[in-house]
């Protein structure tokens, strides 16, 4: 592992009044707060004036980009390379948190830390193609203590708890991860988790976050597809916590300050945690809260963290941005331990051990052959070779065997051996005890027995005089022959336990010699030591993209004018093909757009056609890898490694020009896609420059001469092929629209497809009390509901007064 420090960078909001108690030093890594005394606490008066702190950065004015390459660049590389990562931003309410992390709602150059983050994951994704990745995405809400799964069906956030791995590591039990392939794809799921979060109007700021959330990007890489059973799991965390803030100074009452309280409970124990993880504590309270629970790792574990302390540098201001500038201060002496986090598929490694066992039983027939000894099994004994086996170990016991007919070819049937002899004794001794005992308990019951009729009987037929002093005991005597009780089977049951037949046979069997007895017990003893050995050696085992909707007031009124013209269904495409036939600027357009299109389709052509001769490359590479490494593992083990036979010689040689190979289609696929940009934008451009043209030019024409033209037309079928390019107003205004997207940033379009996929504003245009009926449901609804009837209150009583 490596220490690393966690680095913590200063952003300040701009402001119209900046503060002259806030100065930045010309290292841009020091800031100074100078704070007047209060004149009202007299002429003595010790308070402090000019506090001073360093960080790794100040970001005072800069744009988004310049603060995502000094915060999060180096995170995310190294998100790619094996390391955990974690970003968040802190501060007092209004301060542009979730500006920094999300990013505003006045478009595409002002998004966030997060949708740059993605477009950073996925360009490195489609660079690296000798590797194979997998990315999932999941989205967290803390509102008021309460976990939501901002990506999850509703109601799937009832069973979510913060929870720990075996290493250590927090995670979230039940959240939902949800797999993405694209850049596209991973907005989306932002964009809609981001309807979902709970902002309200505040006096600091008009969309307050009032929850804490966590945005995670998992990603899983493997070497290739099936080459290696080694994969690098990694996840970056990209925290937005709501803003602290002074009840008493902000006047906040009813949901709101509930809220509030909630928030600044969660963020006082957050500071609790930095203070005891800074004194090097030996309990840190990391369970007091769900969001420090979450946090864990990022304070302390395997995770390069970096933290943004936003403040708002006004006059007004003052003692919440001191107050962040000390929390920041001490979040930079926290020190993480970072780690590659490497994981073993289950399957890949039995494949592996599976392989292993195979070569090694085959190198120990070779090398029984080679020694001349007759081939012996090492897999597991059979069933008829355990019974085998046991009766051997009884002859041998019962002296009918010699030790030279117990098996020693392998260590395992040694061991079997053992077993078996084991399992004999204790079956012969258990069944012996028995025997014994019932002999005694027998025993005894006759000496009670004729004890009892001697005593009866009197003098009768004793056998000289009785001694008085034998009064307590029994006198010796010749016993009548009736006097003897009946040996029946019943005497002899209760002894064996297993009825009368298996206590006579006992007493029967106690009688013989050693070898009997073993030969009388051979079923018993097949069956326990059967049993024994089957227990100790076998276990139960179980691509279309969108524009945005916006439009001017000239195309509106042409669209609606040209709609209203064109009544009929297929009449304005068939005016539209007139146009293209007929009309020299048609032509021209037309024929410039078919070019841009045939150059196109060329391009995306060449572009298939290298992608499957590298993808059959690779295939070939990675099936010569396995062959030569076959080959090495079939090599003696004392061979000289240099010498080369000539397959192997001809398989290195076949490997060497297909990497060659791969290496040149590589880099023609390479220049192909970069090819691919300029022609969707020629194709675009000319698509837009027809539907233009079409436009100005029906605007000129009378409205008679257009449904004349439209009723000639409808006779005339198009020519095929042509269908294509009729579009209605509204894909005709989408194309439009995305010819002005790619013309303008072509790296936009997936972030405008994705706004357009998910239906939702730019980050940061949600309504007042945003994502109350989303996901999260039960508290969320109903501090929804409370905000609006405050609302309604307040209104109330304004207009009565």
């Amino acid at each position: 592992m490596v220490k690393t420090a966690v680095k913590v960078f200063v952003r300040t909001r701009p402001t119209a009044t900046n503060s002259s108690g806030v100065k930045i030093g010309s290292d841009g890594q020091s800031i100074s707060v100078n704070v007047p005394k209060d004149q009202s606490a007299g002429i003595i008066n010790n308070q402090q004036e000019s506090f001073s702190f360093k960080f790794d950065g100040v970001l005072e004015n800069v744009s988004q980009d310049a603060a995502y390459t000094a915060v999060a660049h180096e995170v995310v590389d190294g998100l790619m390379a094996g390391y955990n990562g974690t970003i968040f931003c802190y501060g007092q309410t209004g301060a542009g948190k979730t500006f920094t992390m999300s990013g505003g709602s006045s478009g595409y150059a002002h998004r966030g830390i997060i949708p740059r983050t993605l477009h950073h994951v996925f360009r490195e994704v489609d660079m690296r193609v000798d590797k194979m990745y997998r990315v999932h995405v999941s989205y967290l809400e803390i509102y008021n203590e309460q976990l939501y799964d901002l990506l999850g069906e509703p109601g799937s956030s009832e069973g979510l708890a913060v929870l720990e791995d075996t290493n250590n590591n927090a995670y979230v039990r039940g959240l939902t991860l949800v797999p993405v392939r694209s850049e596209e794809e991973a907005l989306a799921q932002f964009f809609l988790g981001e309807q979902g979060r709970t902002t309200a109007g505040h006096v600091l700021n008009a969309e307050s976050s009032r929850s804490h959330t966590v945005f995670t990007v998992h990603v899983e890489m493997r070497t290739s597809d099936a080459a290696s059973e080694r994969a690098v799991l990694s996840k970056l965390n990209l925290v937005d916590l709501a803003g602290s803030e002074r009840t008493k100074k902000t006047g906040v009452t009813g949901q709101t300050l509930k809220e509030a309280q909630f928030i600044n409970r969660s963020l006082s124990f957050l500071e609790q945690t930095v203070n005891s993880l800074s004194r090097r504590d030996a309990y840190v309270p990391f369970r007091q809260t769900k969001l420090t629970a979450v946090l864990r790792d990022a304070l302390g574990g395997n995770c390069k963290t970096v933290m943004i302390a936003n403040i708002w540098a006004e006059p007004s201001h003052t003692e919440e941005t001191l107050s962040t500038l000390r929390f920041a201060s001490r979040v930079r002496t926290l020190t993480t331990q970072l780690a590659v986090n490497e994981s073993s598929d289950p399957g890949l490694l039995l494949r592996r051990y599976e392989r292993q066992i195979k070569e090694l039983k085959a190198e120990l027939a070779m090398r029984d052959t080679l020694s001349g000894r007759s081939r012996v099994s090492y897999d597991d004994p059979t069933d008829d070779e355990l019974r085998e086996l046991h009766s051997t170990a009884r002859r041998f016991l019962a002296g009918e065997a010699d030790v030279e007919e117990l098996p020693a070819d392998s260590l395992k049937r040694v061991r079997e051996a053992f077993k078996a002899l084991r399992a004999v004794h204790a079956a012969v001794k258990g069944e012996l005890g028995g025997q014994l005992a019932a002999m005694r308990r027998a025993a005894t019951e006759e000496g009670a027995q004729a004890a009892a009729q001697a005593t009866g009987a009197g003098s009768g037929g004793g056998v000289g005089e009785v001694d008085p002093r034998a009064a307590a005991g029994f006198t010796v005597g010749q016993a009548p022959l009736d006097a003897r009780p009946p040996q029946t089977r019943s005497e002899f049951g209760t002894a064996g336990g297993d009825g009368g037949a298996a206590a006579a046979a006992a007493a029967a069997a106690a009688q013989a010699p050693l070898g009997a007895q073993l030969s009388s017990l051979t079923d018993v003893a097949s069956t326990v030591g059967g049993g024994a050995a089957d227990g100790a050696q076998r276990s139960p085992s179980g691509a279309s993209v969108g524009g945005v909707g916006f439009a001017g007031g000239a195309a509106t009124a042409a669209a609606a004018r040209l709609s209203a013209i064109f009544a009929v269904p297929g009449d304005r495409n068939a005016v539209f093909r007139k146009y293209k036939t007929d009309v020299a600027e048609g032509r021209e357009l037309a024929d410039a757009l078919k070019a841009a299109m045939t150059a196109l389709k060329e391009t995306r052509g060449s572009i298939k056609s290298l992608g499957e001769s590298v993808n059959e490359a690779k295939k070939r590479i990675d099936e010569l890898n396995a062959a030569l490494a076959l080959r090495r593992g079939a090599a003696p083990a004392g061979g000289d490694g240099e010498v080369l036979d000539s397959e192997t010689y001809a398989l290195l040689q076949d490997l060497k020009s297909v990497k060659q190979r791969y290496r040149a289609d590589f880099d023609g696929l390479k220049e192909a896609r970069e090819e691919l940009e300029p022609r969707i934008q020629g194709v675009a451009v000319a698509r837009a420059a027809l539907l233009e043209g079409f436009d100005s030019w029906a605007a000129g024409q009378s409205e008679g001469a257009l449904r004349r033209m439209a009723a000639a037309a409808r006779a005339v079928p198009g020519t095929p092929g042509e269908e294509d390019d009729e579009l209605d107003a509204g894909e005709a205004f989408e194309r439009m629209q995305l010819a002005r997207i790619t013309e303008r940033d072509p790296d936009s379009l997936a972030y405008h497809a994705a706004l357009r996929r998910s239906g939702a504003a730019a980050p940061g245009a949600a309504g007042p009390g945003a994502g109350a009926a989303g996901s999260g449901g039960g508290a969320k609804a109903a501090a929804a509901a409370s905000r609006r009837l405050e609302q309604t209150q307040t209104m109330n009583r304004g207009a009565a007064r």
